[in-house]
């Protein structure tokens, strides 16, 4: 307090000194008493300002305060995300081989088949009288047969006869193996176990080849496709894990292995097709889509550390704080330059080029762009 009062003195002081300057010649006794009080007072100024300072603490330095984390060593993964689609090689659209009336539909949506059980059959009244009648001249045919071949081996027949005989036979029963055949066409029966997962047609419509009845699908067994840029050919391979995520069910996830990889570039957008095989599916759907996650780089006993804390100077060299104990709370800051191989979720993995980073140590994350080497720092 008494160093403010005693301020403002001293400057309505110094003016009345620095007035002093105009006075005359016989004036110069008062002027050079004024002039030594001006210095002295300036000496006293001096001494006032150099102990406000000392008790300002707004001088005093201050440690700036930064995050932490520890170096870690683990296995790191980086992975690439692609969009897939889930199909299934059992979904057949059933189609009738035969033409005619539908007389029964055997089965309803959602219920399970199995293979070769019947599904539709449709009207085979002409084919079975045909059938009759050609069974009638079959044995008319098989009769005359045995007895040319009676005759030739008892000498008396005629070999024109006898081979008549065998064709008129042998034609007719490949006919009758063909009408049989065509009747057994009457029948739609299941080309696997399945679900029928649709039924579009109805008892007493006509059915025709081309025509579709019903869908039958298995889902037991799927597979993911998906196609992937032809800058990571070098880096996939078949057996590369990888990480299944679906939409459409809350971002289920499934882990699995790529099961084949392409041998062909498309030439418009030059990717190539990967396959992940699914077995026991109990939950995907055909033309689903799956997001596929797939590992391109993988490292064990990797040095692990957080991106963030991760800066560059002019040179584009990467490099990061790393912390040395001082005193205290007090830390001193190291710069140890690095090489980042990789970065993931936040994570990357690095090697030293410079310096000596060990798991463990602690290095700085948040605040580490607004210090140098030589600030000493503290951990918030």
């Amino acid at each position: 307090m008494k160093l403010k009062r005693l301020l403002p003195i001293m400057l309505m002081s110094l003016v009345v000194a620095s007035c002093g300057g105009n006075s005359t010649e016989a004036e110069s006794p008062a002027l050079e008493a004024l002039k030594a009080e001006r210095d002295s007072l300036k000496s006293r100024l001096t001494e006032i300002n150099e102990k406000i300072q000392a008790l300002d603490t707004n001088t005093r330095i201050i440690n700036p305060l930064v995050s932490a984390e520890e170096v870690a060593v683990k296995k790191f993964k980086h992975k690439i995300e692609i969009q897939g689609s889930v199909e299934t090689d059992k979904n057949a659209m059933i189609n009738s081989e035969a033409s005619g009336k539908v007389t029964s539909v055997h089965v309803q949506e959602g219920q399970k088949v199995s293979q070769g059980q019947a599904l539709v059959t449709i009207d085979a009244t002409i084919l079975s009288s045909q059938i009759q009648e050609i069974e009638t001249q079959l044995e008319l045919a098989t009769y005359m047969y045995d007895k040319q071949k009676k005759l030739m081996d008892e000498g008396v027949g005629t070999e024109i006869e006898y081979e008549q005989a065998k064709a008129q036979k042998n034609s007719l029963e490949k006919s009758l193996q063909t009408m049989r055949s065509q009747r057994g066409k009457t029948v739609v029966r299941a080309p696997f176990s399945g679900v029928i997962d649709e039924v579009m047609i109805h008892m007493g419509e006509m059915a025709s080849p081309g025509v579709p009845l019903m869908r039958v699908v298995n889902n037991s067994d799927v597979k993911i496709t998906a196609s992937l840029s032809e800058n990571y050919l070098a880096k996939v391979f078949e057996g590369t894990e990888v990480e299944l995520f679906v939409p459409s069910l809350n971002d289920t996830t499934f882990a699995s292995k790529i099961t084949s990889k392409g041998n062909f570039i498309d030439p418009v957008n030059r990717t190539f097709r990967i396959r992940i095989d699914i077995k026991k599916n109990k939950l995907l759907l055909p033309n689903q889509l799956a997001k596929v996650q797939v590992t391109d780089y993988e490292k064990d006993s990797a040095t692990v550390i957080n991106s963030e804390s991760i800066l560059q100077d002019t040179k584009n060299n990467s490099y990061i704080y790393k912390l040395v104990k001082a005193e205290g709370d007090v830390y001193d800051v190291q710069k140890v330059v690095i090489n980042v191989l990789s970065q993931y979720q936040g994570e990357a993995c690095i090697e030293t080029v410079e310096g000596v980073i060990n798991e463990g140590d602690k290095i700085v994350v948040k605040g580490a762009k607004g210090i140098t080497e030589a600030d000493q720092v503290i951990i918030q």
